[in-house]
């Protein structure tokens, strides 16, 4: 593995340095867990930029103190799918962001839990089984990535949304980098856009998912004490940042996307449209996921995914235990491993949400 010349590493050790992360869980107690998280998960919304994304969504519909509510736009006529029904759906999340949707609703009797499904850098659209080739209709068969597909099977009421800024899917709300400075990603252009005004790409992912849980949760037919949110890479990270922030999800499962923000070596572990200024003023990335807890949490990677070196992961694992434990939620965390790279783990997965959620 490459390394840094002596004098960058010792520089970059400076500014990781642990004893600079003013909101690393170091309690040991459940007590004192209570107390840290409810500071910690004030400050990393901050850190996000959520507070700025509604005040500004509350300026611009000159709502006072009110803030602006989401609209949605359902379709009356569904897809039949066979056991399910599929609509399409928009949600506009703050003034002029609008975020596409598929539903996916069971044929069976209601109330049922919810799931949603955020996506990666990718077509959305696969989540749902839907392909454009025969080459993206074999990665969804090899990949498992019909997640939401999987999840109306099993008795969710499922909702799969675009996930803002991801430059593949044609239904994401994006920045487009029409100078092309930034090789075509549109997800690193717009991260750039709004870090300028002191908001994250990553908070605005974060923004939307609340959103959508707002109206869904709502729903007559949803069961809002089993809500259920996971998705694989840019959406595993969507995923756990979304949970760390809003206890409404009752499970979650990141996969592909837990590790470390940054490694030991100073190599940056995810997309640069998941950065969010000042990270490191807060925390690592255990920090963040220890905000979940004591809520049940699996995190799934691949043992040969280039992207999070085993090594790496196990040390980012133990140290989320570590937190758990100080929750008094011991084994309510849990890590597994898939036998191959950066992609979704459908039995891994299933086996344990189903006995999480007393599913199956």
């Amino acid at each position: 593995m490459n390394q840094h010349p002596p004098e960058v590493k010792a520089y970059l050790d400076r500014l990781y340095a642990e004893d600079r992360r003013q909101h690393a869980c170091r309690a040991t107690t459940p007590d004192e867990f209570a107390a840290w998280q409810t500071e910690a998960r004030r400050a990393f919304r901050e850190l996000l930029g959520l507070p700025r994304i509604a005040a500004q969504a509350a300026a611009q519909v000159a709502v006072e103190g009110d803030g602006h509510a989401p609209r949605v736009d359902l379709e009356e006529r569904a897809e039949d799918m066979g056991t399910y029904a599929r609509f399409r759906g928009r949600i506009e999340t703050e003034p002029d962001v609008t975020t596409h949707f598929w539903l996916l609703r069971p044929k069976t009797p209601g109330p049922y839990p919810l799931a949603v499904t955020p996506h990666g850098h990718e077509n959305g659209d696969t989540y749902v089984g839907i392909w454009e080739d025969d080459q993206t209709r074999q990665r969804i068969i090899d990949d498992e990535r019909d997640v939401a597909v999987q999840a109306v099977e099993r008795g969710f009421l499922t909702i799969a949304p675009a996930t803002r800024g991801i430059g593949s899917s044609p239904h994401a709300y994006k920045v487009e980098d029409v100078g092309e400075r930034h090789g075509n990603r549109h997800c690193v252009c717009h991260s750039w856009q709004v870090v300028q005004v002191g908001r994250t790409l990553l908070g605005e992912r974060v923004w939307d998912l609340m959103r959508i849980l707002d109206w869904a949760t709502a729903l007559p037919e949803v069961d809002a004490q089993r809500v259920l949110m996971l998705g694989n890479s840019g959406g595993g990270m969507a995923t756990a940042h979304t949970a760390a922030c809003d206890e409404r999800i009752a499970v979650a499962v990141p996969c592909c996307s837990y590790s470390n923000y940054m490694s030991p070596h100073g190599t940056l572990r995810h997309c640069p449209c998941n950065a969010i200024p000042g990270l490191f003023e807060f925390g690592e990335f255990w920090d963040v996921a220890g905000l979940i807890a004591p809520r049940p949490l699996l995190t799934v990677n691949g043992r040969h995914d280039a992207l999070h070196p085993v090594e790496e992961v196990d040390a980012a694992v133990a140290r989320l235990e570590a937190i758990y434990r100080a929750a008094g939620a011991e084994g309510r965390y849990q890590h597994r491993y898939g036998p191959a790279g950066h992609r979704f783990y459908r039995d891994i997965m299933w086996e344990w949400i189903d006995a999480t959620m007393d599913l199956g």
